[in-house]
């Protein structure tokens, strides 16, 4: 059974603050120019599954989105300022919300890989947000959206089948709890 957030344990707290320091740190090594569009989603949709397979909370994800999201900012990291808050929230909440509608799914890699794809996919809002106000026309924010979403949710499904992998391995050896 899932918990809400109330009365969060210190031993939750900190694996949410561990796996968003590694977000950040994962987003960090990503700004390598690899020229491979959306490959910073992999590492960030693996860590943010992670953190929702250790965690049994509600929003677990959302948590470590935001966390990472505020220390990125912080730091400076990125070219949207404030809005990379918004950039690795978004993947936390699609994961939390897809979390318990995808249980049925036994396969576990393709659960993850759904929910990865999910996670991936919601970068278009952000592009579609920004490209929108700045004036652009409809059909140019449209088909870069949904190029910039569909390469981050591709990687973004590699990252949630990784995931998923390594945590059904860690429930297997009784480091986390079943979910």
């Amino acid at each position: 059974m899932i918990r809400s957030m109330r009365n969060l344990e210190t031993r939750e707290a900190l694996l949410l603050a561990f796996f968003a320091t590694f977000v950040v740190l994962a987003r960090a090594a990503m700004r390598w120019h690899l020229h491979i569009p959306g490959h910073a989603m992999l590492p960030n949709v693996l860590l943010l599954v992670l953190a929702r397979a250790c965690v049994e909370r509600a929003a677990a994800a959302t948590i470590t989105g935001t966390l990472a999201g505020l220390a990125c900012a912080a730091l400076g990291m990125g070219s949207g300022g404030p809005l990379i808050v918004l950039k690795l929230m978004l993947p936390g909440l699609a994961l939390d919300l897809g979390w318990q509608r995808s249980a049925a799914v036994r396969n576990h890699l393709l659960r993850g890989a759904l929910l990865g794809v999910c996670a991936g996919a919601t970068h278009f809002l952000p592009i579609a947000l920004v490209e929108g106000l700045a004036g652009v026309a409809a059909p140019v924010v449209l088909s870069h959206a949904l190029l910039v979403a569909s390469s981050k949710a591709s990687f973004g499904g590699l990252g949630g089948a990784l995931g998923m992998a390594i945590s059904v391995r860690l429930r297997h050896h009784g480091l986390i709890t079943q979910t």
